[in-house]
């Protein structure tokens, strides 16, 4: 399952979330794949707003998991200073619902989906 969140950073501490997401600690990397997040992208705006993209099993599992370890307590302590919200992001996060999935619905029609239509250009 895919899911789709957003969160605000601070504007004031943009370029400190972005420095401290290009260069996350290995142990907190490893963390995040052993826990069941898969294919974990975020975007951030000029206005701090944060959106994030992960595939996973189970949301709850993954987040649990997550809370469980050290590391992601001492990685949501260092990042809470950088949000506008109080306490630990990742407990701040507001889940979007999908309302449009293009695959699932030309799959619904019988339609080839975008990873099967002929002459689909290969970006």
């Amino acid at each position: 399952m895919q899911i789709c969140f957003v969160s605000k950073v601070s504007t004031d501490q943009l370029d400190a979330y972005r420095q401290a997401h290009a260069n996350v600690w290995p142990e907190m990397l490893e963390a995040l794949r052993d826990t069941g997040w898969h294919g974990y992208r975020l975007y951030l705006g000029a206005d701090g707003l944060l959106v994030g993209v992960v595939e996973v099993d189970s949301y709850e599992q993954a987040q649990t998991r997550m809370a469980a370890l050290p590391v992601n307590a001492k990685w949501q302590s260092a990042m809470a200073e950088l949000f506008e919200s109080d306490g630990n992001p990742d407990e701040g996060m507001v889940l979007l619902d999908e309302i449009f999935n293009l695959d699932n619905q030309l799959a619904a029609l019988g339609l080839p989906t975008t990873d099967q239509a002929p002459g689909a250009p290969d970006f």
